[in-house]
């Protein structure tokens, strides 16, 4: 049969002279999860990310103004993951100042998560988790 690319598409046309290239695109909305790990190693941070909803469109211009909207509530999530992050930093050193502790007393706490927005032709395409173990 034909080669790649356009010369499989051009045979499959003499086949369906009417066909349309199979094409979607995908807002994708994603979180990068923060963690801290391996203390008994100095400590390491890494992260995950989780792709956390996502919507198909059949044009690439719907899909665009759609990841501009998302894109607005990526911004608000990740800024409310960052107060709540510095608020349990703030909580935590409240503790430690009331008891007269240092800081080492409690473990390393992950960092903040964060949401990202992508225009993608499959959803879940950086889908990915960190390692878990000191490289």
């Amino acid at each position: 049969m034909a080669g790649e690319g356009g010369d499989l598409r051009a045979a499959f046309l003499t086949v369906c002279a009417d066909a349309v290239q199979a094409e979607a695109s995908y807002v994708s909305l994603y979180r990068h999860e923060s963690y801290y790990g391996g203390p008994e190693e100095g400590g390491w941070w890494g992260s995950d990310t989780v792709l956390v909803a996502y919507q198909k469109y059949d044009t690439d211009e719907a899909a665009e103004a759609a990841r501009d909207a998302v894109q607005k509530l990526a911004d608000e999530l990740s800024k409310g993951a960052r107060d709540a992050y510095l608020a349990g930093c703030a909580a935590e050193c409240a503790w430690l100042e009331q008891r007269g502790l240092d800081a080492d007393f409690l473990p390393e706490v992950s960092g903040e998560d964060t949401y990202t927005v992508r225009l993608e032709s499959r959803p879940g395409e950086i889908v990915s988790e960190g390692s878990r173990h000191w490289d």
